[in-house]
């Protein structure tokens, strides 16, 4: 099973979870994982006991973790 959590400053704490066999619930996972890509939202590919992760430009199915964070703005 695969998890995208979204931490979203408007909506909060979103999470999806797919099993990578259901093309139903990938295909809504890599949906919302690019429209939230779109949005400026990076990408991070981790293990689910919290491993460090990398910063990932396309959805993975096969991914435990996916984290995405909104924007920052620097300054």
């Amino acid at each position: 099973m695969g998890v995208l959590q979204r931490l979203d400053p408007k909506l909060g704490d979103l999470k999806l979870i797919w099993d990578p066999e259901n093309e139903d619930e990938v295909e809504l996972a890599q949906k919302q994982f690019d429209e939230a890509k779109e949005k400026g939202f990076l990408a991070f590919k981790v293990k689910k006991d919290g491993e460090t992760g990398k910063q990932i430009k396309k959805f993975d199915p096969d991914a435990e973790k996916i984290i995405m964070t909104p924007p920052i703005a620097g300054g």
